[in-house]
């Protein structure tokens, strides 16, 4: 359903509707499905919303069977979850929203009722278990490739081999247990608000890092604001509680050393917290002007990717974690975060272009060409902007804003502009 009302408006009389339940004699009365949930609507709201006008648009598959303005008399946050519910049990679903001829006065509202309820994906545990155990296995090969044992091998064939594979624990353990944390931070929240939410799908990736990660789907619309707000926030917090430390256990481990430039090395980026991690434990900003930076180790491997994969989520942009808080805090204006972000993964896109850099080499250290696959993503597969919740009205209490900002701070210290560098 659309935002848009396009219909005929009739004006609201409270002595049409006396009884919630009597549908009978309502569908009689006002002949068809729109006046009967009307008169259900209107009795439904009564003492939650001074209706001022409803209507019946031509288009219901579009903008809804009715669409009803008036003035909230009690906070959305206490009436709208009673209004899904019933409505809901009937076979309809309500959206709330900002009335935008009312200016800045919150309490006017539209509520537009359409036929349905919100998609429920299916989901299968046997899926979930053959994902996770096939990203256990991508995730060992990776990690014993930078074990000791990985100079045994003559060919990539070699490992598989048990004895070599399970030489990979440690980043492994490390890598999945992020994830776990973080993935099991949204489940555990959605199930807490009572949304029905999958277990995670982990993704197995023989290369690169051993997995592209993993995601839930929720399996019915998240109801307002605050929902989201919490959903979105648990996971990174939750993944963080485990990088951070995985982090600094591998850098406790690892060494540093001048390590002269080689053709096809890679150099793994750094972001404010991991440039004072460093900092902190060996005393000197690395790498420096000598060359010498930190030698990577499995399990600071494992903690660099956590802290890697909780900034990429927490990209204010669509659908992931930054864009449900981001969208959560300031509603539409969220837009402005969503193009900024967009707008600075494109620089850093174009400044990691070799072209570019021969004319001008200064921007260099924060170009990264991979932010163009992230710009193919945002714009074709996840979405540049966030949809509003079914309740659009209901904004986030003084805690919840505050931890927001918390969370866009966290952001700014975890984000790489150049997370990955190639000689």
């Amino acid at each position: 359903m659309s935002e848009s009302t396009q219909g005929v408006s009739v004006p609201f009389d409270p002595q049409r509707s006396e009884s919630f339940f009597d549908d009978a004699d309502r569908a009689d009365q006002h002949g068809g499905e729109a006046a009967l949930l009307e008169a259900q609507a209107t009795a439904l709201f009564a003492g939650d919303l001074h209706v001022e006008s409803v209507e019946m648009p031509i288009d219901p598959d579009r903008d809804g069977l009715v669409v009803l303005r008036g003035q909230l008399l009690r906070p959305s946050f206490e009436v709208f979850p009673r209004w899904l519910r019933e409505l809901n049990q009937r076979g309809y679903t309500p959206l709330l929203r900002p009335d935008p001829d009312a200016g800045h006065d919150a309490a006017h509202v539209i509520v537009r009722i359409g036929q349905g309820l919100g998609r429920r994906a299916a989901s299968r545990t046997a899926t979930h278990v053959v994902l996770f155990l096939l990203t256990v296995l991508s995730t060992l090969f990776v990690g014993a490739i930078y074990s000791d044992a990985a100079l045994q091998a003559t060919s990539p064939w070699d490992l598989l081999r048990p004895a070599i594979l399970l030489q990979g624990w440690p980043f492994a353990l490390g890598l999945l247990s992020i994830l776990t944390a973080h993935e099991f931070g949204h489940y555990f929240a959605a199930r807490f608000h009572k949304v029905a939410v999958t277990l995670p799908y982990f993704i197995p990736m023989p290369l690169g890092f051993g997995t592209l990660g993993a995601f839930i789907q929720l399996r019915e619309p998240v109801r307002d604001r605050r929902q989201l707000f919490d959903i979105g926030v648990a996971g990174p917090l939750a993944g963080l509680v485990l990088a951070v430390p995985i982090f600094m256990l591998g850098l406790s481990m690892a060494h540093t050393e001048i390590v002269p430039p080689t053709p096809g090395m890679t150099y793994f980026g750094n972001s404010l917290f991991t440039l004072g991690a460093q900092f902190l434990v060996f005393g000197k900003w690395l790498p420096n002007a000598a060359g010498e930076d930190v030698v990577v180790n499995q399990v600071l491997l494992a903690g660099w990717i956590g802290l890697l994969v909780t900034a990429l989520n927490l990209l204010p942009v669509g659908q992931l974690d930054g864009g449900h808080t981001v969208f959560a805090m300031f509603g539409e204006k969220a837009r402005t975060f969503n193009l900024i972000a967009v707008a600075l993964l494109a620089a850093s896109a174009v400044a990691g272009l070799a072209v570019v850099q021969q004319f001008a080499p200064w921007p260099a250290p924060v170009g990264y060409t991979g932010w163009f696959i992230w710009l193919i993503l945002i714009f074709f597969v996840i979405g540049p902007f966030h949809p509003p919740a079914l309740d659009d009205v209901t904004e986030l209490d003084g805690r919840r804003k505050a931890l927001g900002f918390v969370m866009i701070l966290i952001f700014v210290l975890t984000f790489l502009p150049a997370p990955l560098r190639t000689l």
